[in-house]
């Protein structure tokens, strides 16, 4: 996954929230992983983003979409 380009697909304020989205997409056969995880939330300023390789975005959106709404 080291050479792969990430976006993000989600942003979230607590690392609860993240770790369930990123073991879902996980499950779902999606690459993921967290971007700030170890200060977002502590401050409540900083949030976690949810990071997917970039070929997988529209994949990951489409299954955010209809599996964890906002």
């Amino acid at each position: 996954m080291e050479d792969m380009d990430f976006v993000a697909v989600r942003t979230c304020q607590s690392h609860e929230e993240a770790t369930i989205i990123q073991n879902a997409l996980q499950e779902e056969g999606i690459p993921c992983t967290l971007d700030n995880d170890h200060q977002g939330g502590l401050t409540g300023v900083l949030a976690i983003r949810i990071m997917v390789p970039s070929d997988k975005k529209e994949q990951a959106d489409q299954f955010l979409s209809e599996h964890h709404s906002d």
